[in-house]
């Protein structure tokens, strides 16, 4: 009976552990329309409102757009929960490298979010950076904002996405934790026979 539940335990261990240790990042929400330079990071106040469905917010991109393809630097993404002018908490943040014209994305730990509330991506880097998007409205659920004081821009939104650690659901764990249950049973039920 010990060595079954030493089994089962292993078991257990080396299966459950790498599947907490690997969750997925996902796309919650984007804007991929882009029809024209809306910003650089040369003016201050950069920023898009958005509002997440998910329960966390595990990262953010920006499309960059640059004056030479060949050039790269380091970008910032910070969210927050207001504008950083009227009051709002970081969050979280970080920085990568933009590697030339496109998608530049940051990743930090999970952060717990209210679905269906407005949040907000603060961007920064080199002012010779460009940030595409469109004057055309294409994200309804915030806006772009841009120059001191943050000021908002309803029918501009930058290019962007957020992600979402997937975190499995219950019933997943569930069947995971039987299936492992009934491997064990049978490995101890065979050692026997």
């Amino acid at each position: 009976m010990k060595s079954m539940r030493s089994l089962f335990a292993a078991t257990l261990f080396a299966t459950a552990l790498p599947a907490l240790a690997v969750i997925p990042n996902v796309t919650d929400q984007e804007s991929t329309e882009r029809n024209n330079m809306i910003a650089t990071f040369g003016q201050s106040g950069l920023a898009q409102s958005f509002k997440q469905m998910a329960e966390n917010v595990s990262g953010a991109g920006i499309y960059l757009l640059l004056a030479s393809p060949e050039e790269s630097a380091n970008v910032t993404i910070e969210l927050w929960s207001k504008l950083p002018n009227q009051g709002g908490s970081l969050l979280a943040g970080g920085s990568a490298l933009g590697l030339g014209q496109g998608w530049v994305d940051v990743f930090w730990t999970p952060v717990t979010v209210t679905p269906g509330d407005t949040y907000y991506l603060v961007f920064s880097g080199p002012s010779a950076l460009g940030l595409a998007g469109s004057t055309l409205n294409p994200y309804p659920n915030g806006q772009a904002f841009a120059t001191s004081g943050y000021a908002g821009f309803p029918n501009f939104d930058y290019v962007f996405r957020t992600f979402a650690a997937a975190v499995p659901e219950p019933s997943t764990w569930a069947s995971m934790m039987g299936g492992l249950g009934l491997l064990a049973l049978l490995a101890a039920a065979r050692r026997r026979a």
